[in-house]
C-alpha cells in the first residue's frame, strides 16, 4: 500500500463535537486528519506516527497541551503545534509560545479562522525544512571532499585550510578573479567547529567609507540623521561564526584599525557609540592578486599584515594549473547535467585540448561558466567538441604559447592541429555573415582584424 503524501494533521481534544467538526473540516480541505480525544492518546499517537501539524487543545484532564507540546519538541521536533484555549488560560498559552508552539487559537473560532492559522502553521514548516535542505546542500558543497584537482598547487592549498580551519586564526586568501576566494572562504567555515554559526559575507570593494563602517560595525541611534533606530552590523551579526569580508585591501585605513583592534581586543564599537561590544568571531578575508605585482606589500598598516600574514592562503591561477581541468570539466558538466533528461556524454579529446591550451584569465569562473553555456545549448545525449567552443578559446590572443604547455610536443601538435581544422571552416562563415567586411567577421570571431587577414592568407581564402 502506497503511503499517502498529503498533509497530515493530529487533532487531540476531549469535547467529542469539537473533535468532530475539526475531523470533518480538515478532511474537505485534503488533510489527512488523526484525532486523539485526550492528550494521553495523543502522546501515544506521536510516539508511533509522524504528523506535520498538531493541533491541540490546552486545557484536558490527564496529559494537557503543554505535554502534547513537549512530546512534540522532543520527538517530531519539525512539526509545528497551534494550541486552542479559553479565555481564561491566555497567559498559559502564551507561556506554551515560548516553549515552541507555532501560535494559538481563542475558542470559540471560526473555520476559516483555524483553517488560515494551522496551514500558517504547515507553511512554516516546510520553509523551515526548506532551510536545513539547504543549508546541508551548501554544507555538502563545501566540504574539503568537494574540492576538485590532483595539482600540487590545490593540493598545498587543501593542506592549508586543513591546517587553519579548525583553529581561529584570521585568514586571508589572495587570489586573482575567478580563482574561488569566496569558495575557500565557505570551506573554511563549513570545516570548522563554527559551522553551526552563521557565516556572513560583506564586500568592501566599492563601498562608500562611511556605509561600509555602518555596514559592519552596526550604529547607535542618532549616529547619522537618517538612524533613527540602532542596528546591528555583519560583525555582530557573525557572533559565534564567519565574518567574511571580500577585497578587504579596498577598505579604507580606518575601517582596517577597527578590523585589527577586533582582532586584538575582541570588541567592536557601532558607529556614534561609546560602547564596546564584545564579539566572538572568526575572521576570513581576501584579496584580489593581479599577475606580476607584489602579494601582500603596501596593501595592509604593518600591524594588521602582520595579523593576517600567518594565515594567508595564496591561490594558484588556472593556467598553472592545467592538468586539473579535465577533472575541473567533469565536474562542471556533472553539475550542468542534473535537470537534463538525457545528459551530455562529456569532452572529445579535442576540445579538453583546446581548453587546456587556454589562459583563462577568468579562471575557474570562467571554466564554470563556459561549461554552463555550453550545456544550455547543446543537444542532449551528445558530446562537446571542439566546434562547441568559443572562437577564441580555438584561436584568441588569450592562447597559451608553446613555451607555456604543460605537457610535451606531441599534445602541442595535437592541439595545434586541432584548431588549425576548424580555422578556415569558421572563418568562411564569420566572412558570409559579414557579407564580406573583415571588420564585422573580426567582430563575429573576437579577434584583431589583422589576425584575420593573417588566417585569410594562411588559408587561402579568396
Amino acid at each position: 500500500m502506497r503511503a499517502s503524501l498529503r498533509r497530515r494533521i493530529l487533532i487531540v481534544d476531549d469535547e467529542p463535537q469539537i473533535l468532530t467538526f475539526l475531523r470533518d473540516l480538515f478532511q474537505s480541505h485534503g488533510w489527512d486528519v488523526y484525532d486523539a480525544s485526550c492528550g494521553t492518546e495523543g502522546i501515544e499517537k506521536l510516539e508511533r506516527e509522524r504528523y506535520d501539524v498538531v493541533l491541540t487543545d490546552l486545557k484536558m484532564p490527564g496529559a494537557d497541551g503543554i505535554e502534547v507540546l513537549r512530546t512534540v519538541k522532543k520527538i517530531q521536533s519539525d512539526a509545528e503545534v497551534v494550541l486552542m484555549t479559553a479565555y481564561g488560560t491566555v497567559d498559559s498559552a502564551i507561556e506554551a509560545m515560548r516553549a515552541g508552539a507555532f501560535h494559538f487559537l481563542m475558542k470559540p473560532f471560526r473555520s476559516e479562522e483555524v483553517i488560515h492559522l494551522v496551514e500558517k502553521a504547515y507553511g512554516h514548516r516546510q520553509l523551515k525544512r526548506e532551510n536545513l535542505f539547504l543549508k546541508a546542500e551548501v554544507r555538502g558543497r563545501h566540504q574539503l571532499q568537494a574540492v576538485v584537482g590532483t595539482s600540487g598547487a590545490i593540493q598545498e592549498v587543501i593542506a592549508q585550510v586543513q591546517r587553519l580551519a579548525d583553529t581561529d586564526t584570521p585568514v586571508l586568501i589572495e587570489g586573482e578573479r575567478g580563482t574561488g576566494r569566496g569558495f575557500f572562504a565557505r570551506v573554511i567555515h563549513f570545516n570548522s567547529s563554527r559551522a553551526g554559526g552563521l557565516f556572513v559575507p560583506a564586500v568592501c570593494a566599492g563601498v562608500r567609507e562611511d556605509l561600509l563602517e555602518s555596514n559592519l560595525f552596526g550604529h547607535a541611534a542618532g549616529a547619522y540623521r537618517q538612524a533613527t533606530l540602532p542596528r546591528a552590523g555583519k560583525i555582530e551579526l557573525a557572533n559565534h561564526g564567519t565574518i567574511y569580508l571580500a577585497d578587504i585591501d579596498k577598505a579604507g585605513a580606518g575601517i582596517q584599525e577597527r578590523i585589527l583592534r577586533l582582532l586584538t581586543r575582541k570588541t567592536i564599537s557601532p558607529v556614534g557609540s561609546g560602547q564596546e561590544i564584545e564579539v566572538d568571531v572568526r575572521l576570513v578575508a581576501s584579496t584580489q592578486s593581479d599577475p606580476g605585482k607584489p602579494a601582500l606589500s603596501d596593501k595592509f598598516p604593518g600591524a594588521l599584515r602582520d595579523a593576517l600574514e600567518p594565515g594567508t592562503i595564496r591561490l594558484s591561477p588556472l593556467r598553472k594549473s592545467s592538468e586539473d581541468i579535465p577533472l575541473l570539466l567533469h565536474h562542471f558538466l556533472f553539475e550542468a547535467n542534473r535537470d537534463r533528461k538525457k545528459p551530455l556524454r562529456g569532452f572529445s579529446e579535442a576540445a579538453v585540448s583546446a581548453l587546456a591550451a587556454y589562459t583563462w584569465p577568468g579562471n575557474v569562473r570562467e571554466l564554470t561558466e563556459l561549461v554552463r553555456a555550453i550545456s544550455s545549448r547543446k543537444k542532449q545525449g551528445t558530446v562537446v567538441d571542439a566546434a562547441d567552443l568559443p572562437t577564441e578559446i580555438l584561436y584568441g590572443r588569450k592562447r597559451r604559447g608553446a613555451s607555456d604547455q604543460p605537457s610535451a610536443a606531441k599534445q602541442d601538435t595535437d592541439i595545434r592541429d586541432a584548431i588549425e581544422s576548424l580555422e578556415k571552416p569558421m572563418v568562411l562563415q564569420a566572412l558570409a555573415l559579414a557579407e564580406g567586411d573583415k571588420e564585422k567577421a573580426a567582430e563575429l570571431l573576437h579577434i584583431d582584424v589583422a589576425a584575420l587577414v593573417e588566417l585569410i592568407r594562411q588559408h587561402g581564402i579568396e
